[in-house]
Formats: C-alpha cells, sequence, structure tokens
C-alpha cells in the first residue's frame, strides 16, 4: 500500500506522514503545483500509489489574495483529480476541506448534513472543490473531510492558540483577544493526522465526515491551563478589532460518523495539546 499525500511537507502534512509511517504504509510526497495541470498530469503519472490525500491548498483566511484561494484550492483540486482519474481511475481521494463551509450561522455541534452557508472566499472554496469533486465521483472513490478548528507545535502564530502560547512562552505581560467567551471545537493536528490516514486505509469510509473533537472550550479556559502549565499570569486586553459582531457563542463538530468510520480513533484532550505546544523549545521563527 502506498498513499501518495499533497502538501506534505505542510503544517498537517508532516503528522500525516508520520500516522502513515505509523501504520507501516509507504507515503508519497506528491510535491507539484497545482496551477499547472502539465506539471500535475506528470506528477501523477509518474508516481506509483494506490490512494491520495489532498492536503495542499491555499489555507489562511484573511490573505488579501483571494484570487489564489480559488486557483489552488477549487481548480487545482479539479485538475488533480482529473489527472487521477485517467490515470489512475479508482484510487480512493480523501480530499480535506473544512468546517468553515457551514458558515456563521451554524451553531451547537454541527452534524455533516447542516446547510452550508460560506462567508468568505477560502470556504467558498473549499465548498466549490466539494461540488467540483463529485463530477469524479464515478471514477474515483472520493472522501471528503472536513476539519474543524485545530493546532499544534509547528503552527504559525497567525493562529489563535499559536498566538496565545507563544505570549506564555514569552512571558509577555498583555495578549489582544477578540471574543473570549465563545466556545470553540480545538482538536490536535496529531489526531487530526490519524484521521486522515485512517479514511485512507479503512475499508469502507463515509462520502462525508467531520473532523473533530466533539467538544467546546473557551478562549479563557485555553488560557487558565496555559496560566497553570506556565505559572505566568497575563492580562488579556480585548481588541474591538478582534471582535466578530454576532458570533456564535457555541460551535463544534458532532464526529459521530467519524467514530463509527474509525472506531479505534479519539481525539486528544486540550490540555495535551496545550501542554506539547509549550513544552516545545522552538521559537515562533521555528528555530530553537
Amino acid at each position: 500500500m502506498r498513499v501518495a499525500v499533497t502538501g506534505a511537507s505542510g503544517f498537517t502534512g508532516r503528522f500525516v506522514e508520520e500516522a502513515l509511517a505509523s501504520r507501516g504504509v509507504e507515503c508519497l510526497s506528491l510535491d507539484v503545483d497545482l496551477c499547472d495541470p502539465a506539471a500535475v498530469e506528470q506528477a501523477v503519472g509518474d508516481a506509483q500509489f494506490d490512494r491520495l490525500i489532498h492536503l495542499a491548498a491555499r489555507a489562511f483566511v484573511n490573505a488579501t489574495d483571494w484570487q489564489s484561494f480559488y486557483q489552488v484550492n477549487q481548480i487545482g483540486t479539479y485538475a488533480l483529480l482529473d489527472a487521477v482519474a485517467r490515470l489512475k481511475p479508482g484510487t480512493r481521494c480523501v480530499l480535506a476541506s473544512s468546517a468553515q463551509v457551514y458558515g456563521p450561522g451554524a451553531e451547537g455541534l454541527i452534524a455533516e448534513d447542516a446547510p452550508t452557508h460560506p462567508s468568505n472566499h477560502y470556504a467558498i472554496s473549499k465548498l466549490a472543490m466539494e461540488q467540483g469533486a463529485r463530477l469524479w465521483r464515478n471514477a474515483l472513490e472520493i472522501v471528503v473531510a472536513r476539519p474543524f478548528n485545530y493546532t499544534g507545535v509547528g503552527q504559525g502564530i497567525e493562529y489563535l492558540i499559536p498566538k496565545i502560547v507563544d505570549h506564555f512562552k514569552r512571558r509577555a505581560p498583555v495578549i489582544e483577544l477578540g471574543n473570549l467567551w465563545v466556545k470553540r471545537d480545538f482538536g490536535d493536528v496529531r489526531s487530526v493526522a490519524d484521521a486522515y490516514a485512517g479514511l485512507a486505509l479503512t475499508e469502507t469510509p463515509p462520502a462525508l465526515v467531520n473532523l473533530a473533537t466533539g467538544t467546546v472550550r473557551s478562549i479563557d479556559e485555553i488560557i487558565a491551563v496555559l496560566t497553570e502549565l506556565s505559572g505566568h499570569r497575563i492580562d488579556v486586553a480585548v481588541n474591538p478589532a478582534f471582535v466578530r459582531a454576532n458570533d456564535v457563542p457555541v460551535l463544534g463538530g458532532d464526529i459521530e460518523r467519524l467514530r463509527s468510520a474509525l472506531p479505534d480513533w479519539h481525539p486528544r484532550d486540550l490540555r495535551e495539546t496545550l501542554a506539547w505546544m509549550y513544552a516545545d523549545t522552538r521559537g515562533a521563527d521555528g528555530t530553537v
């Protein structure tokens, strides 16, 4: 069994490679410019693999270069699926989408059959990717995964939890944040990677599945755990620029479908994740 992974050198991809290796599966990095259809076709044709986990994407939602979301996440994925369908028909393709497709109107623990109302270019491009991928279902086994928020060692400090951890590591006196009372589903990248590997290898994966923990935590709780771990107390200032109007109080993922598909899978507790991140000796720039 050989599993190809796009985006293998990225934050999630490194852990997916480890998850596959721990199962005795050979992982092949499919490193290719998704915006170059000819290069995609050659890379797919040259590689030997049985399954594909497609992680490569334009991901940071605050980027101003909105066109690249569609060029990479939507059109690039179509080029990849088209090449795999023609050159390696029947391949199982696990596609990384996003829980952001559910949109700001969603609340509580969201199941996969909830309506989708994407509200930014990233989320729209991911939903478009999902919908377009259906056109290759006759030639490929398509599995769409919708991850909720997740974090871990190596994620950039432009993301919320690494930003908070970095402030505690530096023993900064103050941190500026937005709504502290909202509760969100924060997963561990290692658990998410385990789920991707499981979906690639299990006998009968679902066609659409949430990747989440099924548990929600507030920013206040994260601050409290890191205060205990570090022995450092930080003042939290609410920056109006970070406050989202009409934010929903609770937003998480229902994981019954994931648990049914992967009975041996389980999410790590957020405290374990925060302790792992706080203990990491690398700085914000990735150096020791």
